[in-house]
């Protein structure tokens, strides 16, 4: 192995024992973010490399390091598991085209489901979607990254054409499958799909800053009308 690929490892190794370590894992995606304002250098040559600073430390993709580098780094969605070979070049990750339904006027709860079961078997938990996400519907968010992007890609793949609307403090009666439900308070932002509701609280997919899906999640009914900032986007024919 090259020296700089040795050292390139050896810095993962020591950020993974940071990243991994302690309680914060699990609420680590949404953590307040900036783009990082620092120059990168490989091997005394600058490089490009999208990077956040997140607590005073800047993280970037494993990907990109990769890429940059030139060592291997795959997915198995099966296992949820990152492999990482110093010993093989870098290759692109392929994923699976977004089906994008036809601007049809009769989206029901039942075909938004069906939609999102297919979205939960093509992107399961971990596995990464394409990112950034260009929408051409004309929702509310451009940037097409992280949260935001993962929830217009849900909705696009579940409604297609169908025009947006916006309800601010939504009752739990409006909710319904597909919708993005947006939250906001001092300490974070955050966008979910909803794919199920109880009485109590609603079933969800979403994203986080690493950009990977995940399936599971839940939201409180009495958490979400406490935040803030607590609206819905809606794509229902009315």
């Amino acid at each position: 192995m090259s020296r700089k690929r040795e050292a390139v490892f050896m810095g993962l190794g020591i950020l993974a024992g940071l990243a991994l370590s302690g309680p914060a894992v699990q609420a680590a995606d949404y953590i307040t973010a900036r783009p990082s304002s620092q120059t990168f250098y490989i091997n005394g040559q600058q490089t490009t490399i999208t990077a956040y600073a997140i607590g005073g430390n800047n993280y970037v993709r494993l990907r990109d390091i990769g890429r940059a580098v030139d060592f291997g780094v795959t997915y198995d969605a099966s296992t949820n598991s990152v492999h990482i070979d110093p010993d093989e070049p870098y290759t692109e990750e392929v994923t699976t085209p977004v089906q994008i339904q036809s601007s049809s006027q009769t989206a029901t709860e039942e075909s938004v489901r069906a939609v999102l079961a297919q979205l939960k078997q093509t992107y399961p938990t971990g596995s990464t979607y394409p990112t950034p996400y260009r929408s051409n519907s004309g929702g509310p968010y451009g940037r097409g990254i992280t949260c935001s992007g993962w929830a217009t890609l849900c909705s696009d793949a579940a409604f297609g054409n169908l025009p947006w609307r916006r309800v601010d403090r939504p009752s739990w009666e409006q909710i319904r499958p597909g919708d993005l439900v947006e939250y906001r308070n001092s300490e974070s932002y955050h966008v979910v799909v909803v794919v199920d509701k109880t009485d109590e609280y609603i079933k969800v997919t979403e994203s986080g800053l690493n950009s990977h899906a995940r399936w599971g999640g839940q939201y409180f009914r009495w958490w979400l009308e406490e935040q803030p900032h607590y609206i819905s986007y809606t794509r229902y024919p009315q």
